[in-house]
C-alpha cells in the first residue's frame, strides 16, 4: 500500500510520493489500477497494491477494507518522510508514526510492529508549516532528483513480490554497503539507526 491524497490537486505533492513511486513501479510492469470505493487496486502475482482513496489521514480504513477483501498475510506500506533528508530511503519493520497522520490511521487496523515500511525523504522547510509543506507540489526539477531513488524503490519492490521483506532487507542492505557513487545521482546513503 502507497500512502498518498487522491485527486489531480494533490497528485504531484510531497506527501503523494508514495503513490508516484507505486505509480512508476506499475507503469514499469505496465499495469494499470482498477476502481473501488476505497481505493485504486492492482493485482499482481500474489499482491495487492493499493493506493487509498480516503485522504491520507483515513489511510486505515481503505487498508481495513483491504484486508477484509483479499487474504493478506503482509503489509507493506511505501510513505513519506519529513525527518528524511530528499531522497534518502530507509526500509524497515516497525516503528513510530513519526507524526504521519497516515501511518498514525494504518496504526488503528494494525499494530506498528506488523507494518513494513518504506520511507522516502521528503525534508522539511524551516520557513513553511509542516502541514503546508508536505502539502505543496514538488518544485520545478525537484522531483527529478528522485529519479535513482524511485528506481530503486522499484527494484525493491520487484524483489518483495518475487521473494518477501526479508530478500528485500537484504537488497536494501547491500545497498547500503556499496551506495558509492549514488551521491553523484542524489541519493545520500542512509544513516543507520
Amino acid at each position: 500500500m502507497a500512502l498518498g491524497n487522491p485527486t489531480p490537486r494533490y497528485q504531484n505533492t510531497r506527501h503523494n510520493i508514495g503513490f508516484i513511486c507505486l505509480d512508476r513501479w506499475a507503469s514499469s510492469h505496465k499495469l494499470g489500477f482498477s476502481s473501488d470505493d476505497l481505493y485504486d487496486y492492482l493485482i499482481f502475482r500474489q499482491v495487492v497494491a493499493i493506493k487509498p482513496k480516503t485522504f491520507m489521514n483515513l489511510s486505515g480504513k481503505a487498508l481495513r477494507a483491504a484486508l477484509l477483501r483479499w487474504n493478506i498475510s503482509e503489509s507493506l506500506i511505501v510513505h513519506d518522510d519529513i525527518e528524511l533528508p530528499p531522497t534518502q530511503l530507509r526500509i524497515r519493520s516497525g516503528g513510530g508514526d513519526g507524526g504521519h497522520n497516515g501511518l498514525k490511521s494504518c496504526f488503528e487496523v494494525m499494530p506498528p510492529s506488523e507494518l513494513k515500511r518504506i520511507r522516502i525523504g521528503i525534508g522539511r522547510s524551516s520557513q513553511i508549516p509542516i502541514d503546508k509543506y508536505v502539502l505543496q507540489d514538488f518544485a520545478a526539477g525537484e522531483l527529478e532528483d528522485y529519479a535513482q531513488s524511485l528506481e530503486l524503490i522499484s527494484g525493491f519492490l520487484d524483489t518483495y513480490v518475487r521473494a518477501d521483506f526479508t530478500q528485500m532487507l537484504n537488497d536494501y542492505s547491500q545497498w547500503k554497503k556499496s551506495y558509492s557513487g549514488c551521491k553523484a545521482a542524489g541519493i545520500k546513503s542512509p544513516k543507520e539507526e
